[in-house]
């Protein structure tokens, strides 16, 4: 006879188990619905999720879960923004202006997304209509730096990526570092409001973090009854998030107009 079988004695369950095992399992799930469904399947788990220190390591867990390793890769990038979302042009269609080789290189061989985040507003769909495609702008002129009587030929070169409203990501011809353009700065030479990514390709990693937790937000912090608590965990997955994309990509520190904004979105 098996030693679980003792005459009299009740089978050990699931929920026998130590609460530090339950929520281990908890923190091994990959995704915010089914945690909310184990909660309401019976009053112990719900007890261990409701509890805002526990529902914030759980949260936080299925956050880092979520978003894996990130790398620019149409693998990784696929998973945060869906199957078929990258824009991959082929080489004649990427302007000769965009000179950078790392960029050409990414796009050619991964791509970009073509993605909308509501929560944020960031939308860089205008790549996948086939009669914009990739617009070549003249960097000096949007950012200050040409006098209006300078008819010479553009030289500093820069593409449009995607915006967040009015605001526009522009990428370098020369070295594919993405720069955030405020066209309401355009009259008076304060168009260029700042760096927001190193290269393209880390740019699109950033976006798929985002992306691979925006939609998780609100029913992660919808949860109880507590709105205090639901706004300290969101509080908590967000300030993670920003530390996870720093480590990433440095220029997402505080200071940075574009990601202070897209973080207050977040918060909102």
């Amino acid at each position: 006879m098996s030693p679980c079988y003792v005459l009299g004695s009740k089978m050990p369950t699931f929920l026998d188990l130590p609460h530090e095992i339950l929520l281990w399992v908890y923190q091994s799930l990959d995704n915010v619905p089914d945690a909310i469904h184990l909660a309401r399947s019976c009053r112990l788990l719900s007890h261990i999720f409701d509890r805002p220190q526990s529902r914030r390591k759980i949260l936080l867990s299925i956050i880092d879960n979520t978003i894996g390793t990130p790398s620019p890769d149409k693998t990784w990038l696929e998973a945060q923004f869906g199957t078929g979302s990258l824009w991959k042009p082929e080489e004649s269609e990427i302007p000769p202006e965009l000179a950078d080789a790392e960029t050409r290189t990414f796009l050619t061989t991964v791509g970009f997304p073509v993605t909308k985040i509501q929560c944020a507003d960031f939308d860089s769909t205008h790549l996948s209509r086939e009669e914009r495609r990739l617009e070549c702008y003249d960097g000096d002129e949007l950012y200050g730096q040409r006098h209006p009587d300078d008819d010479s030929p553009p030289t500093n070169h820069c593409f449009h990526f995607g915006s967040v409203g009015e605001w526009m990501m522009m990428v370098s011809g020369d070295d594919g570092v993405v720069s955030l353009y405020d066209p309401s700065g355009w009259d008076h030479a304060d168009g260029y409001q700042g760096t927001v990514a190193f290269s393209l390709e880390s740019f699109a990693v950033l976006l798929g973090m985002l992306a691979g937790v925006a939609d998780k937000l609100d029913p992660a912090t919808d949860v109880g009854d507590d709105e205090d608590d639901g706004e300290e965990v969101r509080k908590a997955i967000v300030n993670s998030l920003r530390e996870r994309m720093v480590d990433y990509d440095d220029c997402v520190f505080d200071g940075c107009k574009f990601w202070d904004e897209f973080f207050e979105c977040f918060l909102e």
